[in-house]
């Protein structure tokens, strides 16, 4: 049998319960990994106090250490890599937060979820925007491993930096199963937008587009889940505004549990959303036979196969006639649907543990 060989994965981003996507995806990804890789590749995963309470599933596959830090403070936890990580880690590691540690050893690997620090420094305070546009290119470079969460994101990678193309690889995020057939539609006929309230996932777009579909459907609803951004004020002023506010619905932020049951409930998932790493509600969705309508020129519509359900992200006109569409017309909704759940198929979870798998032996092997 081949040596066993360990990586170091730095969890000391992931905020339990604070940072959405990026929490996410690392879940998955090390999930699929703990059901479908190796037994030659051992991880051993640092993370913060609280983090082994949010995922004990995590906690049972993996050799986990546990860094007496909460995490609430972003730099007290950068501070932290620095140090307590720095000290506990002199082999190979993956760091999962989008950028290197100032002190780190040597092989490293680093997740970029993306670039948006970059492409859209507006959207960020000031002194955050200056950091990030200083530590993602210089983590870029000096990573042994650059790892895409989406082929749009490796793309971008390889492109757009000096580096080898050879060292970056993507690791998707992944699902469970694949329905079998599309879900009944709701009754009453429901869009849902799962999404925190930044400006880039625009709300105001969704809310504008419902208002219109609206008028011409009396009975449909529209809820919004997720949990408070930038855009938070504006969001809540055009609900509170809309001549529909009644047929609004604002969850905040819920359990997974029960943001797969609405899901699976809803007649089409809208996710206009102008910027996006990967765009996980939108598989999600498609995995579970709901059809999606999403931002067009997205990571989110590299995974969806119909030029109908990619929509310009400002036209609200359009994405009103979009939804319309499924929504009155069951046929297209099936169609849509069955689609879906054939693209859904290549992104199991077996396939995100490959992945990793085959970016992890490229850091070990540069060692």
């Amino acid at each position: 049998m081949p040596a066993t060989q360990t990586i170091a994965v730095n969890l000391l981003s992931v905020v339990p319960g604070r940072v959405g996507g990026a929490e996410e995806y690392a879940v998955r990804v090390l999930s699929a990994y703990a059901q479908h890789g190796p037994a030659d590749i051992r991880p051993v995963l640092y993370v913060l106090d609280g983090f082994q309470e949010a995922h004990p599933e995590l906690a049972r596959s993996f050799e986990t250490e546990v860094c007496p830090v909460n995490g609430h403070s972003r730099s007290r936890r950068v501070l932290t890599e620095s140090t307590w990580l720095a000290r506990r880690t002199t082999g190979a590691a993956h760091h999962f937060g989008g950028r290197l540690p100032l002190r780190a050893g040597r092989p490293i690997a680093v997740t970029i979820h993306d670039l948006q620090p970059l492409d859209h420094p507006e959207r960020f305070s000031k002194t955050k925007a200056a950091y990030l546009s200083w530590a993602i290119p210089r983590s870029i470079r000096r990573a042994d491993v650059v790892i895409g969460v989406s082929d749009r994101v490796s793309e971008r990678l390889r492109s757009g930096f000096p580096i080898d193309p050879q060292k970056v690889f993507t690791v998707s995020s992944g699902i469970a199963a694949v329905a079998e057939a599309p879900a009944a539609s709701a009754n009453p006929p429901t869009i849902l937008y799962p999404a925190a309230t930044y400006p880039h996932k625009n709300h105001l777009v969704l809310i504008e587009a419902f208002e219109k579909l609206a008028d011409r459907h009396p009975e449909v609803r529209l809820v919004l889940t997720g949990g408070a951004g930038r855009a938070e004020t504006q969001v809540a002023t055009a609900v509170a505004n809309s001549p529909h506010t009644s047929r609004i619905d604002r969850t905040g932020r819920v359990p997974e549990n029960e943001l797969v049951q609405r899901m699976a409930a809803a007649t089409v998932l809208a996710f206009p959303s102008s910027y996006e790493g990967f765009g996980l509600p939108v598989l999600e969705a498609m995995a579970l036979g709901v059809p999606v309508v999403v931002g067009a020129d997205t990571p989110a519509a590299d995974l969806v196969a119909e030029p109908t359900q990619m929509i310009d992200p400002t036209d609200a006109n359009a994405w009103a006639e979009a939804l319309a569409l499924l929504i009155s017309e069951p046929n297209q909704r099936h169609q849509a649907a069955l689609q879906g759940l054939a693209r859904a198929q290549t992104h199991l979870w077996e396939h995100s543990a490959a992945q990793l798998e085959q970016a992890w032996r490229r850091l070990l092997a540069s060692n």
